[in-house]
This record gives structure tokens, C-alpha cells and sequence, in this order.
């Protein structure tokens, strides 16, 4: 089975892992010397998350992909191979890294906190996700690919879109050829190092060791800071506290006030990105108790404790967990258990 290919093509840069000299990048990128994909090879908790600026805005359409399902808004398709190309100074269209078994969602902008120096709308968002074991960014020397480019006759290549869907053109024997060089290409090219993780975290804020393996201390640290935070928390408001930390109910702490009794669920965080999962008892839990039951997210739990009190939901798009201000959204999205992920609340992105 072909595993399904999307291209970007984005502003050239050498690292990509934050603001610095870019080129290419389009009209936005010239004007204000950056662009939302300084950040595209960026690790953060285990993770690179993918810019590329399309038309209008309108994101990657799955339906180019997959053309048998229907494909509403929002919807993710994991299994995809995302390839980054830039125009290189003095030598053109080529391919300066990758994406393996990539998350990419269908007309969305999703957006991770924090924000990208320079930019006018400075919110760092993405079209895909993908662990970082998975990710390659190549060394300028060995930026050799050529990509052909569609105005130059090429057709069923690149054209003046940022998102190219080669499975659109496979009725063209050249452009059929070129992706089996592609993915051949991809698949045997080992690429570089990439730059220091932002957090030294993997998924759900576990700090990675040495070799990748799990920095058990570090969790341990963090995990006790955040329920010591989120104890303070509801102690202020006025709530009993208990632990049931070792009796694998599906939450932590047990806070009671009159009659009010919350089931709370406390997830810390080294860093400023609400990242996390819930084991498969956890999202039962709090399915089962949902008037009852909270996550607190606790976010540079070491440092700076920053609570996120969260309520979950449900809609027809499935369980969600909200602030009770409103301001913070995290969609649950299922696998054997659930992941949440913050995603923009309003329209559009100026980038």
C-alpha cells in the first residue's frame, strides 16, 4: 500500500528552529523577514509541528488525499508522509527535510502556545505533527533534490500553491516517476541531528535522558510539583483535599466542598504547551463523572506553576475539555486512550 504524500514548500532557512535569515518564503516573507515555519524543525516534547502558508488560508484538503472518505473540518489523517521543499538561493527548488508518519489535519490551522518574534500575527501555527524519531532536517550541503517547478514547464509539479497533492497528477508517467525517486529518497536518507528539544520533554511532558530514554526524577519532580500546586489551588478556594494518588481510581486528588465533590486529574508540565494524554482509565473516568470531574493542567510546573482548570464536555465532535472563562479549548482526540491538544478559537491566521 502507497503511503500517502504531501508537499509543502516553505521560506528557506538553515536550521529552522527559530527566527533567523529566510528567503523564499513569498511576499509575507519579505516583507517581515520571517514566517510561521521558522519553527517547522523545532522539537518541543518529543515533536515538530509543520507550517506552510497556503491560499487563503485554506490548509491542507484531505480530500486530495483520500478521496473516498468525507472529510469535515478539523478531521486529522495520521499514516502521512509530509516533504518540505524551499527554493535554495542560486540553485532552486529543492528538498531540505521531512516528515515520516505525519498527523495532518483537513482546512485547519491548529495553533501551540507561545509566539514567533517579528510576526504581526504572531501565533505559531501548524498543518502536521510528527514525532521527532520521525523527522528529518537535512544539511544545506546535502540539499541536492531538485523538485521541478510547474511555470517552468514542468506540468503536474509545483506551481505557485505551497501545497502540492502528487497522487492529483499520477495520471502523468514523469510526475509518477519523480515520486517514486521521492519516497525512495526519503526512506534511505539518514539527515541531521536536530536542534535541542525546547522543553527536553516527549509526549504528555515527560522529560527525555540520555539515548531518548524517560528521565523518571525529572517526571517525578514535576508530577509532585503540579499536585502541589493544584492542592494550593483548590485549598484556596476553599475545598478538602485527598490524595488517592496510589489507588489508580482514574484521578489524583479528591476535593470536596459542601456539597460539591470534584474528581481531579493533574497533569504537569515543564513547559508553556498544553500537551497531554490520558490512560485508557482516566478517559473513562472522566467520561463516567464528567459533572464531577477536572483536569488540572499545571504548566511550568518547576518554574513558574501556571493552572489550567478544565471541564470536560461533550458535542457531536466528541469529548473536549474547556476552561470555565472559555480561553482555553482542548479537544480529546481518541486513540486507545485520548490526547489533548490546544487549538485556536477563532478563524483564520495572519501569517
Amino acid at each position: 500500500m502507497t503511503v500517502p504524500l504531501v508537499v509543502l514548500r516553505i521560506g528557506y532557512m538553515e536550521r529552522y528552529d527559530g527566527p533567523d535569515t529566510i528567503s523564499g518564503g513569498g511576499a509575507y516573507v519579505d516583507e517581515n523577514g520571517v514566517g510561521g515555519e521558522v519553527f517547522n524543525f523545532k522539537p518541543s516534547r518529543g515533536k515538530c509541528y509543520g507550517y506552510a502558508m497556503s491560499r487563503h488560508f485554506a490548509g491542507i484538503n484531505l480530500g486530495f488525499i483520500d478521496r473516498v472518505q468525507k472529510w469535515s473540518k478539523g478531521d486529522e489523517l495520521s499514516g502521512v508522509d509530509v516533504v518540505f521543499i524551499a527554493r535554495r538561493p542560486s540553485r532552486g527548488q529543492v528538498v531540505v527535510g521531512w516528515y515520516r508518519n505525519a498527523t495532518v489535519f483537513h482546512q485547519q490551522y491548529r495553533v501551540r502556545r507561545g509566539t514567533i518574534p517579528g510576526m504581526n500575527d504572531s501565533a505559531r501555527r501548524f498543518v502536521c505533527v510528527a514525532d521527532t524519531a520521525s523527522v528529518r532536517l537535512l544539511p544545506e550541503d546535502e540539499r541536492v533534490f531538485e523538485v521541478p517547478y510547474a511555470p517552468n514547464g514542468s506540468r503536474g509539479f509545483p506551481g505557485q500553491s505551497n501545497v502540492w497533492y502528487p497522487s492529483q497528477h499520477d495520471d502523468k508517467p514523469d510526475v509518477r516517476t519523480f515520486v517514486r525517486k521521492l519516497q525512495k529518497y526519503i526512506g534511505g536518507t539518514s539527515g541531521v541531528d536536530l536542534p535541542e528539544d525546547e522543553t527536553h520533554e516527549t509526549t504528555g511532558g515527560r522529560k527525555q535522558g540520555r539515548g531518548g530514554k524517560p528521565d523518571h526524577a525529572h517526571n517525578a519532580l514535576v508530577e509532585k510539583a503540579a499536585v502541589n500546586a493544584t492542592w494550593a489551588h483548590y485549598e484556596r478556594k476553599g475545598f478538602t483535599l485527598k490524595s488517592v494518588e496510589d489507588e489508580n481510581l482514574g484521578w489524583d486528588l479528591e476535593a470536596n466542598q459542601g456539597r460539591q465533590s470534584l474528581r481531579v486529574e493533574v497533569k504537569g508540565l515543564s513547559g508553556t504547551d498544553i500537551y497531554f494524554e490520558l490512560t485508557p482509565n482516566e478517559y473513562a473516568r472522566l467520561k463516567e463523572y464528567s459533572a464531577q470531574y477536572r483536569v488540572c493542567v499545571v504548566c511550568e510546573a518547576l518554574t513558574n506553576p501556571h493552572i489550567f482548570e478544565l471541564k470536560p464536555d461533550t458535542t457531536k465532535n466528541g469529548w473536549h475539555l474547556a476552561s470555565e472563562q472559555g480561553d482555553i479549548l482542548v479537544p480529546l482526540m481518541e486513540r486507545i486512550a485520548a490526547v489533548g491538544a490546544e487549538v485556536a478559537l477563532t478563524e483564520g491566521g495572519g501569517q
